[in-house]
């Protein structure tokens, strides 16, 4: 089974003692959230699972039973046993057999409403003239997927790359500019999708993701590895923060090497993920989106970074609930945790990039009605 790839359906659970290294409320919590998201969709949605097809009630009655079975407190034999009986087992395998999963937090990051200092990138709202075209609304045969773009002389081209947003493609009024701030923050904010800026007069403002340029995402990290600055296993974001700082005249040109750029909104409360909920830190898995279900179970096996040491590392072994998706997270076998907000948080997103294993449960629909115990 190991040498397949892509989304696997196990014949039977795997072999793993189901360890969960987290509290309890943080995952009711989370599945919480994705029973708010599943409540508000129309009857007709669906989420495969394979050949497998759920209805938002399936779905939320598949958590339900989970987690009848979770407040149970059984042993370990007991608990597996009855997730094997009552489920089906999936494994999201890479491609390339190499697994990868990563972190992101909620950064706060110093702002200002005018240029002063080292603060002087604006920080954007969603541009007036950005244009999205989802292709499945003009025909069957076209992808499922999403163009965004401008209008130029009655066409549509690609929207504005970083290096021309910086070099001031976006013209006065175009877009909600939302504070100043230091381009670096500004980098590593888009990356983690949402944050808050802090005034000088102590005020806050919170941010979350509005849309993107449509361009694809490429990790500057990788290109510190191609340029040779880094060996890939020395690549984590405090080694590149450190990096650029030593090397400020370096920062254009490799931030520009990614051409992705990300629009914000402000939002009251967060952080949100794709399924417009709140994220739960250490529970909200953030994955590729077009191949997995929304607001699906999955247990991931991978390790985490022990705050305030750059090489220990600890088992990280958990339920999680699939909430968000993101630029780099692409393909089978990838996965990116949301661990909060504040030092700890940021240690762990910033560390993290291991290997592991992860997968997927929904519940045998003959079993759906013991969720309320019909």
């Amino acid at each position: 089974m190991r040498g397949a790839a892509g989304l696997v359906f196990l014949e039977g659970p795997p072999l793993t003692p189901w360890v969960d290294d987290a509290s309890g409320e943080s995952l009711e919590t989370a599945i919480a959230q994705s029973f708010d998201y599943y409540r508000k969709l129309p009857p007709t949605a669906s989420f495969l699972y394979g050949e497998l097809s759920y209805n938002p009630t399936e779905m939320i009655a598949s958590l339900e039973l989970f987690l009848r079975i979770w407040r149970e407190n059984l042993g370990p034999e007991d608990f597996a046993r009855k997730l094997g009986e009552r489920f089906h087992f999936f494994e999201s395998i890479a491609l390339t057999r190499d697994n990868l999963f990563t972190g992101y937090y909620e950064p706060l990051i110093r702002g200002s409403t005018t240029p002063s200092g080292d603060l002087v990138t604006p920080l954007y709202g969603r541009p007036a003239n950005m244009v999205e075209i989802d292709l499945s609304r003009f025909s069957r045969s076209l992808p499922n997927r999403k163009l965004v773009g401008r209008l130029k002389d009655g066409q549509v081209v690609p929207y504005f790359s970083r290096r021309e947003i910086h070099e001031g493609a976006l013209r006065k009024g175009s877009a909600e500019l939302l504070a100043y701030v230091n381009e670096v923050d500004l980098f590593f904010l888009q990356i983690q999708g949402s944050g808050a800026v802090e005034f000088p007069d102590g005020s806050r403002l919170r941010v979350g993701y509005a849309a993107t340029n449509g361009h694809a995402y490429r990790s500057i990290g990788a290109e510190l590895v191609r340029r040779e600055v880094f060996k890939l296993e020395e690549v984590t974001m405090q080694s590149i923060r450190e990096y650029l700082a030593r090397e400020p005249e370096a920062v254009r040109s490799l931030l520009d090497t990614n051409p992705s750029y990300v629009f914000f909104q402000p939002r009251e409360d967060g952080p949100i993920g794709n399924l417009n909920v709140p994220l739960t830190p250490g529970r909200s898995l953030a994955m590729d989106l077009r191949l997995f279900p929304k607001g699906g179970l999955a247990y991931l096996q991978a390790e985490q970074a022990v705050f305030g040491d750059s090489v220990a590392t600890r088992p990280l072994q958990r339920f999680m609930v699939v909430q968000d998706t993101g630029g780099a997270i692409r393909g089978h076998g990838r996965g990116d945790v949301f661990w909060g907000k504040g030092p700890k948080a940021e240690w762990a997103a910033g560390h993290m990039r291991y290997p592991g294993r992860v997968f997927l449960l929904v519940a045998k629909k003959e079993f759906l009605s013991e969720a309320t115990g019909k």
